[in-house]
């Protein structure tokens, strides 16, 4: 628990600051809002309602620590200078970035990065942003539910300011104060290094993400917001962090979050081997790739310390195995998250999960010119019989012919999809269902202004619901032309099923929404039967085909 102390004492609540009248100066025409570190200065928006424009007040790039830069890179997240008055009308930089390999960089670019943060990237990057209902405060009401936003990108890139993020339809149409915040990621946010004896502190990523939530914790009361009603959620990697973060606080706990949201991606049954805290192959590489590598491993650490970001950025765009991953402190990143799961030994908050029919289609298409025995050895190898083994389980399982499969990329479509997001969900489901409020979902819906343009790299009739579809329709965020009727409906299902959770994640967030089965099997499907109506399934799935080869290789 130190670290948790620590980032309470620097980031702190500050309860003494807390008035009758919290959004009183959020009402003027230009917004504020005094915080624990100064008073800052929003912007307002106008969002579309029933009977008309409803404002929203936005403050944009709000510091909560302080630059990680010079002394500080690879270091944890310090609590920012104080200041007197500060703007926070437009978005900061994202953190660093990496698209590798090079060669597929603009097209995972153009799916997951489109358009590109407009303040660019730069290792002064730990911002968060406010999206916060503009009205008048009404004491015989609760506050307003918080929900707050991790961003995916597989740990190697993702920007907090993507127009797929603004929380303006959340704030305007369900009084919801949405917070999207940034962390580092790749070597800037998870350098396992040798030299970094505190394994802790080789998980910035996490750091950073608890240190978002610390100043929530400190300072949501002064845009209306209630502490004690914080829904975290993401997608992806940021489906992932949340799962590590509900994973990481054990029973009886107090975390600083009521409920959790996650959105394709999953860490207790995710088929990863555990971390090994002493194996630091990658970070060598890195080493060796920035031409600093020496026989002192402390000499070599400042060498990279002392790089251009762009340099270490480079690095590790241009050899791609260069990928980190985390250290196993049991504070940040336990390492034994599904026995963790599988006792109610995890933090005892109601969660909400799920994931897209095809989320597996963005990955499956890079394979669309090789065979399904050359995806296998690039996923997951032939090292052991154990693995051999599942492969011929998994290709007796698929056949091209059946189901769907017409081809090499719908039966790849259908394997990534099952292994690395849809079987996760429902065995983490199912699991989680047995000590906490559970609901389960399935994403099932496409849309014309929601898919890739790109024909050349990525034909239409292979996306589907692809990875990361959703969030536009979540936060009614996709291009309004083109937008269809039913999509429409959609997003507003979805919309307010989220907000609903988030208001009070103990009841059903929609009507005929049941909780997930000991079983896993109960899903509502957004995109039953027409794209833009739900229902509750009964799961169809191989996941049996899946299940002991994730317990096998993740404790």
């Amino acid at each position: 628990m130190f670290f948790f102390a620590i980032a309470i004492a620097l980031f702190g609540v500050n309860a003494g600051r807390v008035r009758c009248d919290p959004v009183s100066d959020a009402l003027s025409a230009i917004p504020t809002a005094t915080i624990s570190d100064g008073k800052i200065v929003g912007t307002t928006t106008n969002i579309a309602g029933p009977t008309g424009l409803i404002a929203v007040n936005k403050f944009l790039g709000i510091p909560f620590a302080s630059p990680p830069t010079d002394s500080a890179r690879f270091t944890p997240p310090k609590p920012p200078v104080k200041w007197s008055s500060k703007d926070t009308k437009e978005f900061k930089p994202a953190c660093i970035q990496v698209f590798a390999p090079v060669a597929n960089r603009t097209f995972v670019e153009e799916v997951f990065n489109n358009p590109p943060p407009a303040a660019g990237e730069n290792e002064d990057c730990l911002y968060l942003n406010v999206f916060a209902p503009k009205k008048k405060w009404d004491s015989s009401k609760p506050p307003y539910p918080v929900m707050y936003w991790m961003y995916g990108g597989g740990w190697k890139f993702g920007a907090s300011s993507l127009q797929l993020y603004d929380g303006a339809h959340f704030a305007a149409l369900e009084d919801i104060i949405i917070v999207t915040v940034n962390y580092r990621t790749n070597a800037f946010g998870l350098p396992q290094a040798p030299t970094i004896k505190n394994v802790t502190e080789r998980n910035l990523a996490l750091l950073d993400q608890r240190a978002g939530l610390a100043w929530v914790q400190s300072n949501i009361d002064q845009f209306g917001g209630d502490k004690s009603r914080v829904t975290i959620f993401g997608e992806s990697a940021g489906s992932v962090a949340t799962d590590i973060l509900v994973t990481s606080y054990p029973k009886g706990s107090k975390p600083p979050f009521s409920s959790a949201i996650m959105e394709s991606g999953s860490y207790a049954y995710l088929p990863l081997a555990n971390c090994n805290n002493s194996d630091f192959t990658i970070w060598n590489g890195l080493v060796d790739a920035l031409g600093c590598t020496n026989t002192n491993p402390d000499a070599a650490f400042a060498c990279v310390k002392g790089k251009p970001a762009a340099d270490i950025k480079n690095a590790q765009e241009l050899y791609p195995a260069i990928t980190f991953g985390f250290a196993c402190d049991n504070y940040t990143f336990v390492s034994d998250p599904r026995s963790r799961m599988e006792v109610g030994n995890v933090a005892q908050v109601p969660v909400l999960m799920g994931s897209n029919t095809q989320d597996g289609s963005f990955y499956a298409n890079f394979y669309a010119n090789y065979s399904f025995d050359i995806y296998w050895g690039g996923t997951f190898g032939f090292a052991t019989p154990a693995i051999v083994a599942q492969y011929q389980k998994v290709k007796d399982a698929y056949p091209i012919g059946s189901e769907g499969r017409v081809d090499l990329v719908t039966q790849l479509t259908q394997i990534a999809t099952d292994w690395n997001f849809h079987c996760p969900a429902l065995l983490n489901a199912a699991t989680s269902s047995k000590y906490i409020d559970t609901y389960r979902y399935l994403f099932n819906a496409s849309f014309p202004n929601t898919r890739i343009n790109d024909p050349t790299r990525w034909p239409e009739k292979y996306q589907g619901a692809y990875h990361s579809s959703e969030i536009q329709i979540v936060f009614n965020t996709a291009p309004s032309a083109g937008a269809t009727p039913e999509e429409q409906k959609l997003s507003e299902t979805m919309r307010k099923a989220w907000a609903a959770f988030a208001r009070n994640p103990n009841q059903a967030p929609i009507t005929g929404w049941t909780k997930s089965g000991s079983d896993g099997l109960d899903a509502m499907m957004f995109g039953k039967g027409s794209p833009g109506d739900s229902g509750m399934v009964k799961d169809s799935n191989k996941c049996d085909v899946w299940k002991q080869f994730i317990i096998d290789l993740h404790a």
